[in-house]
């Protein structure tokens, strides 16, 4: 799982042409690969508000705001494993759009994979302030989606782009909806 992480942080077409390669359900990289890297920054932003509570809005250590961090991260884990799930049907529900064929697994694969620079970088969440630097890997991720498209789906260069950019918009969109709908649950 790292190995492939690595690889696809350092020679993406490489790793993308071997993803391609392979026939792997969408379930197996979910619980081989999607499930241990989601945890990651769940992980690392609870660490970090345990480790540094003076960024908690009361400065003590309470059972009560201990059980609050414990349920944001969940949060956070079941929204990361949820957007992989949203860009996946995104990039299902328009591949005829750019003549490419309608494969949940193949789209989970470039969903799952394509995000993992995020989910790496996701230990910067261990100090809040450095959130804004979670822009360089999102900007690798639409990399990735990219490569990963033509890649894996078959998508043609000259519309891999335009793909990207009309999965993210809806992907986002399905998760502000998503996000409006559960900020009651979260502290």
């Amino acid at each position: 799982m790292l190995r492939r992480a690595l690889r696809l942080l350092v020679s993406p077409a490489r790793e993308w042409a071997a993803i391609a390669g392979e026939r792997e359900s969408w379930h197996a990289v979910a619980a081989g690969y999607v499930l241990p890297l989601a945890a990651l920054p769940a992980a690392a932003w609870m660490a970090g508000r345990l480790l540094f509570p003076a960024d908690l809005a009361t400065r003590e250590a309470t059972p009560l705001a201990h059980a609050a961090i414990a349920r944001a991260g969940a949060i956070a884990f079941c929204g990361s494993v949820l957007w992989v799930a949203l860009l996946a049907g995104a990039f299902c529900a328009a591949a005829p759009l750019f003549g490419a064929p309608r494969e949940w697994a193949r789209s989970w694969q470039v969903a799952a994979y394509g995000t993992t620079p995020l989910w790496l970088a996701g230990v910067l969440l261990l100090k809040p302030v450095l959130v804004g630097l979670l822009l360089i890997p999102m900007l690798h991720c639409t990399y990735l989606y990219y490569t990963g498209l033509q890649a894996v789906i078959g998508v043609k260069a000259g519309a891999a782009a335009e793909y990207v950019g009309i999965v993210i918009v809806l992907a986002l969109l399905c998760s502000t909806l998503l996000g409006a709908a559960l900020a009651g649950f979260v502290p």
